[in-house]
């Protein structure tokens, strides 16, 4: 059996130690071979089997980030859209695949989820902003990745969401104050606006189901 090798991206924003070991112990649950390992590394990037692009922060300084490093944005468009290979944003990660965000004035993301990044709007008292807790996710439409896992509880901390341009990109979404999208997919890429590195034993059932994967 071939060894699977998951590329997590090191771009210096993130929770990218614990979305590691998130990955490894999902990887002792499946019956894969195969190492979870951080990097900039564009080759290694482009020629691993799965990658994951993580996120905390701002928008702004994240993409800043990303495209601070020589060829690493590039090799995540050639792994993603040139291989069609699984690619699963989170949290900053995916709003880094939108069209643009609105996070701090107007700026351009990576396209590869048609949308905006707009922020949680709500005049209720009893919604704070940002979002911060755990909150249930339901299933629009049957995935993979989410199977067993509709009506569970993940967590979240964002203050800005996903609003796709086509709404068959939303597998899953979450109310708070509003209902907005909570899990996205367009192929062979996917994001999830929750942790599922937090999100204990829920988050561990979704990693696994994407380290399985086969778009």
């Amino acid at each position: 059996m071939k060894n699977l090798s998951v590329a997590v991206v090191d771009y210096d924003c993130g929770n990218l130690h614990s979305a590691s070991k998130a990955l490894e112990l999902a990887m002792k649950e499946t019956n894969l071979n195969g190492s979870v390992f951080l990097t900039k590394d564009p080759n290694k990037i482009k020629n691993a089997d799965k990658v994951i692009l993580p996120g905390v922060g701002a928008f702004k300084a994240c993409m800043g980030k990303l495209k601070s490093f020589d060829g690493l944005q590039e090799s995540i468009e050639e792994f993603a859209l040139k291989k069609g290979n699984p690619l699963l944003g989170i949290c900053i990660g995916l709003h880094l695949m939108a069209t643009r965000s609105f996070e701090g004035g107007e700026h351009p993301g990576l396209s590869f989820i048609e949308g905006d990044v707009v922020p949680i709007l709500s005049n209720a008292e009893n919604i704070k902003i940002p979002h911060m807790g755990w909150n249930e996710i339901l299933l629009k439409q049957e995935h993979d990745v989410l199977k067993g896992l509709n009506k569970k509880d993940f967590y979240f901390v964002h203050s800005y969401r996903f609003k796709p341009k086509n709404n068959e990109s939303t597998i899953a979404t979450t109310e708070y104050g509003d209902i907005f999208p909570s899990a996205l997919c367009s192929g062979n890429i996917l994001g999830t606006q929750f942790h599922p590195e937090k999100s204990q034993q829920t988050g561990i059932k979704l990693l696994k189901n994407f380290l399985e994967w086969c778009p």
